[in-house]
């Protein structure tokens, strides 16, 4: 049997954007689960957390980074699609995923800057990709 007009670019596209999407919704599932651990562990009452505003006085006076707002933390988790390598470099010279890279879940920011350490002591990140495995894989494997 021979197939007429067929390209494998087209098909090898059609791959490609379907597993984009399914990337991004299991990093959208993970992100929600890193969310609500947070929330189970630092509490969302108004009272809950520690709030100040920057320094006024001392050598960091003005820094933005010294105030502590309630909930950054919280407020920083987010999915990045990268679309270049840690050099600068386009992933897509490298790989076949055209203009799409790695999906990532990141947590802090400049002003959240204690991600690390938080997640050091009261794990919320492990936890939820954890629990989310399984339904990760079905996300992959059926969409």
């Amino acid at each position: 049997m021979r197939v007429e007009n067929w390209s494998w670019r087209e098909a090898d596209n059609m791959v490609v954007k379907t597993t984009r999407k399914r990337l991004l919704k299991a990093a959208e599932l993970i992100a929600g689960k890193v969310r609500q651990n947070l929330k189970r562990q630092i509490g969302t009452g108004k009272t809950t957390g520690i709030s100040r505003p920057a320094y006024k006085t001392g050598p960091y006076a003005g820094q933005p980074w010294t105030a502590r707002n309630f909930g950054e933390l919280l407020h920083s988790v987010r999915v990045v699609e990268r679309k270049e390598d840690k050099y600068g470099f386009a992933l897509a010279q490298f790989t076949s995923l055209g203009n799409y890279g790695e999906v990532r879940v990141y947590a802090g920011n400049y002003m959240a800057y204690y991600a690390r350490i938080f997640e050091y002591t009261k794990p919320f990140m492990r936890p939820a990709v954890e629990a989310s495995k399984a339904e990760v894989k079905r996300i992959l494997e059926n969409g």
